[in-house]
């Protein structure tokens, strides 16, 4: 089993000064996660359940993306394997807190089964001028 750091929960501040990131000001469950691909699962209360799958591109390398599945929203749909994935509804916030993406209003086949995070390095990528 791959190596994990299990630390405590903290405040969120005493989650930042041990070097992870900070995200509202509430109890903090900060995680070290290992190389190579690794899931961490939660569950609400009330049942509801959360997966985030972090992939790997390269074979016992750092992961490279997140990805994301809430399961218990009730409906699913054909996935790639022939099997069936839950959908969810998800929103996207940017600039100014608009809203880019509200899967609300789109039908269950129009609804995300998955959510991606691309672990890029900020230095990776191009320069303003080039983007699309």
């Amino acid at each position: 089993m791959a190596d994990i750091t299990t630390l405590p929960v903290m405040s969120a501040a005493d989650a930042e000064s041990i070097g992870f990131a900070r995200f509202n000001d509430v109890p903090t469950l900060p995680i070290d996660v290992p190389d190579g691909n690794f899931t961490i699962s939660a569950k609400t209360s009330d049942g509801r359940r959360i997966t985030f799958f972090f992939g790997e591109y390269r074979r016992g390398s750092p992961p490279s993306f997140v990805d994301i599945q809430y399961h218990d929203q009730g409906a699913s749909i054909p996935n790639a394997n022939g099997g069936r994935s839950p959908v969810f509804d998800m929103l996207t916030i940017g600039m100014g807190g608009r809203q880019l993406f509200d899967s609300r209003r789109g039908t269950n086949d129009d609804k995300p089964s998955i959510a991606v995070i691309l672990l890029g390095n900020p230095r990776d990528a191009p320069p303003k001028s080039d983007r699309a």
